[in-house]
């Protein structure tokens, strides 16, 4: 009986130590579980956000209109009259340092003995007469006669005379002088129908230097003086 109560105790011993060993295996594991996530922290995945874009305020950009172009004076004059066939457009210059379409009137009906008098329908003072820049018209474009201006018969009967005063083989016409022959040579192109290649210089259509050698015609022809 005594042996089967000492095998008793070491089996209940034996019992009690696996379990002990058991139980602390456990609370090990426990424990490690419990450290490790306080070490390393807790593991959340990325997340991937979409980022939205700023929106960026549209800027409007407006393009101011081009301020209309004023009507020059002279044409409201010249819109009043009634015009021919006319094919060409003859620039001149007068050759003297000063004039205008009454001294020039006065020359052609008494030197001349022209009974239309002057014998260009426009003449553009420099100053020295007339304003600088100033187109006086002329009778003969006012009654639309031929012009006597050109010595060729064609370009008389068919050509509208423009003179510039000055002589352009000392000096060349004002800017003023030029911006309002701009003016005028695109106005009668328009009105009359006359191609660019029909206005010319004096010398063009005759043997002479009217109107100067230092006469612009190529930047007339451009249009550059506006």
């Amino acid at each position: 009986m005594r042996n089967l109560g000492v095998s008793g105790d070491l089996f209940v011993l034996n019992i009690s130590r696996k379990i002990g060993i058991h139980f602390q295996r456990n609370v090990c594991i426990c424990v490690s579980l419990l450290v490790i996530p306080g070490i390393y922290g807790c593991y959340t995945p990325p997340t991937i956000t979409t980022m939205t874009p700023l929106k960026t305020r549209e800027r409007v950009i407006t393009t101011p209109n081009p301020p209309k172009r004023m009507k020059p004076y002279i044409v409201t004059q010249l819109d009043r009259y009634f015009v021919r066939g006319w094919k060409h457009i003859v620039i001149h210059h007068s050759a003297s340092a000063s004039g205008s379409a009454a001294e020039f009137d006065r020359f052609h009906r008494e030197k001349r003995g022209w009974e239309n008098g002057l014998g260009y329908h426009f003449v553009i003072g420099n100053g020295n007469g007339t304003r600088d820049g100033e187109i006086e018209i002329g009778n003969r474009w006012i009654n639309q006669i031929a012009g006597a201006h050109a010595g060729v018969e064609e370009y008389n009967h068919y050509g509208i005379g423009i003179c510039l005063v000055g002589n352009f083989n000392q000096s060349s016409p004002t800017a003023a002088q030029m911006a309002s022959l701009s003016v005028l040579v695109e106005y009668l192109q328009n009105r009359c129908h006359i191609a660019p290649e029909d206005v010319i210089m004096h010398r063009h259509c005759r043997q002479t230097d009217c109107p100067g050698r230092n006469f612009p015609y190529y930047k007339l022809l451009a249009n550059t003086y506006f």
